[in-house]
């Protein structure tokens, strides 16, 4: 089943419902790596913590405001509002190693 209406059956991912104009808040410390549109994820905010003892993680925040409060090199901290739900309401993470 999917987790939203127009979802995909299966992604790697993690969808978190929530309503528009919502605050995204770092699960992490890091550097905003990407900040645009991706394709089906919407408007998009890529937060990546370098320093994690598992390698590189890139936690990808989908279906955003389009009306960015981050850029591209800007050092994050843990608990930092990056952001707001967008008109799709998911949030999606996913885990690359390095």
């Amino acid at each position: 089943m999917a987790p939203t209406t127009g979802a995909s059956t299966y992604h790697k991912g993690i969808d978190i419902g929530a309503p528009e104009g919502f605050a995204f808040i770092a699960v992490t410390d890091g550097v905003i790596t990407f900040v645009g549109f991706l394709g089906g994820g919407g408007y998009t905010i890529t937060l990546t913590n370098y320093h994690s003892e598992k390698g590189e993680i890139k936690y990808t925040y989908c279906h955003c405001d389009p009306n960015f409060m981050v850029s591209v090199g800007d050092t994050i901290l843990k608990g930092q509002i990056i952001g707001k739900v967008g008109p799709k309401y998911v949030d999606g993470v996913a885990r690359k190693s390095v």
